[in-house]
């Protein structure tokens, strides 16, 4: 079997400047393509940084505003209002949504320390609310809450 000489400087075929000029044209060094992939990692960072700056230039609070009646026990003071007929349960202003309220009264029994037992009254006032409500931050927002 004959083997073919695939040698262009034997072969007779001028290695032009025009064919090596393209080709060097076109080459991409390690270097150039380290720089290129730099690049476009530091603005891929910079545009995802742009929604946090911002948000730190306005300062947020989502946090509902609380309503105006006030109830204290123990010396902590709760925005919380009756409810009832006629009466708004929720404990957020400008709020629109779902609200469910349990209040449980009863008795328990206790065991103290030294074995003797008492009988124990309990109140309880458990609520949920589940709908829209305007923020401290003045957005409306949507939002679930309860406390027991």
């Amino acid at each position: 079997m004959r083997l073919f000489n695939l040698d262009a400087l034997q072969q007779g075929i001028p290695l032009g400047r025009d064919l090596l000029s393209h080709h060097v044209r076109h080459t991409l060094t390690r270097r150039a393509f380290i720089q290129s992939i730099t690049v476009l990692a530091g603005t891929t960072t910079g545009i995802g940084l742009i929604p946090a700056l911002a948000r730190a230039a306005k300062p947020s609070n989502p946090a509902p505003v609380p309503t105006s009646s006030t109830f204290t026990a123990n010396g902590l003071t709760f925005h919380v209002s009756g409810f009832g007929p006629g009466l708004d349960a929720s404990s957020i202003t400008d709020f629109n949504g779902f609200v469910g309220v349990a209040d449980v009264q009863g008795t328990g029994t206790g065991t103290n320390p030294d074995g003797s037992t008492e009988t124990l009254l309990y109140d309880t006032d458990m609520r949920f609310m589940n709908g829209v409500y305007v923020g401290q931050d003045g957005a409306v927002r949507k939002g679930t809450f309860g406390f027991v």
